[in-house]
């Protein structure tokens, strides 16, 4: 499993990029798109807490949130953009011809880091990562992985009481993983986790055995920074974590990983596998070399060796923590399909 960041690097990170995040209400008829070399400038003309204006540059994801938005093609602007004045002139037609709401632009110093709904329940990192940690110390829980990267969040952490043999003399710890984005590409979600110790690998199990996922959707805004519904939502997040952890939980995810022992897969299904989930010619190659095969062979392993063989690839240096995160949640999904708890559900 990958090392990521020391916790109170993360901590440190979070609080300085808190004084340095805003979030604005703002009508989308006070939108002007300007023309630069690269990504436009947004100008707002209106804030509904403010008269002043604010000039801000955009990011690729903005730019596809305010595509979305206007309803029409992220791929084409993106096209577009060579062409700023290309740029320009296709969104800035849209904004005039779209019927006008509030929505929520948050910004990161004068950058516009997304362009939301003014129903965007705002649930930041800092509070969750705050909350979260200083739980996981009253349980005994150790952090095994943190990461930050100024917008997504990742905590995982493992519990000693939480441990027991899939097979002899492998040994696997249970725990939880909590991940959270301020931007509107994820959910704040509570998952349980697997942290395998005969080779590191780490896991993450899919939903079916009880994650707690928090919609970023609530009430309509007008002033963002009265806005309290987060507070509720972390708190419902914090009991969940109790009932993740709970000895049975773990037992059932136990029985689940031996059961999935005499589950077989044949070559050609990893191969639709790879090909379904968008696996790279390297990850596909990778994985068949963890299962001591080449690609090509023909053969017949069981899913938790597989699961273990995609989990193992996300510990590598070549990969993103991002797609470490894909591998993980993937391996768990490969491995417990079909088990007694997932037909269950």
């Amino acid at each position: 499993m990958k090392k990521g960041n020391e916790v109170k690097d993360v901590l440190k990170m979070l609080k300085e990029d808190a004084t340095r995040k805003d979030d604005y209400i703002v009508p989308l008829k006070s939108f002007e798109v300007l023309s630069t070399e690269r990504y436009p400038n947004l100008l707002i003309s209106e804030r509904i807490d403010s008269s002043s204006g604010i000039e801000l540059k955009m990011t690729d994801h903005s730019i596809g949130q305010l595509c979305h938005k206007l309803e029409i093609g992220t791929s084409y602007i993106r096209k577009c953009l060579p062409f700023p004045e290309l740029v320009t002139k296709n969104l800035n037609h849209w904004i005039e011809h779209t019927k006008s709401r509030n929505l929520m632009v948050r910004t990161k110093d004068d950058t516009a880091r997304a362009i939301l709904s003014d129903r965007y329940k705002r649930i930041d990192n800092e509070l969750v990562a705050v909350k979260t940690l200083d739980m996981l110390s009253k349980m005994g829980a150790k952090v095994e992985y943190g990461s930050y990267n100024g917008d997504q969040l990742n905590i995982t952490a493992t519990l000693p009481k939480l441990k027991g043999e899939v097979q002899k003399d492998d040994l696997v710890t249970g725990g939880v993983t909590i991940t959270n984005c301020e931007i509107g590409t994820s959910s704040l979600r509570v998952q349980p986790f697997v942290y395998r110790l005969v080779c590191t690998n780490g896991m993450v199990v899919p939903e079916y055995l009880g994650t707690f996922l928090a919609k970023h959707v609530g009430k309509k805004l007008e002033t963002p920074n009265e806005d309290e519904q987060a507070i509720k939502v972390v708190d419902r997040m914090l009991e969940q974590m109790k009932a993740l952890t709970d000895p049975k939980v773990f037992e059932n995810i136990l029985g689940d990983m031996r059961h999935a022992q005499a589950q077989h897969v044949q070559s050609h299904e990893i191969v639709k596998l790879a090909r379904t989930n968008s696996l790279s010619d390297w990850e596909r190659a990778e994985i068949f070399a963890r299962l001591d095969k080449v690609y090509g062979d023909v053969f017949t392993t069981d899913r938790y060796a597989l699961g273990n063989a995609i989990t193992n690839l996300a510990n590598s240096d070549d990969v993103t923590d991002d797609r470490a995160r894909f591998l993980q949640e993937l391996g768990g999904t490969v491995m417990f399909w079909n088990t007694p708890n997932y037909a269950r559900n």
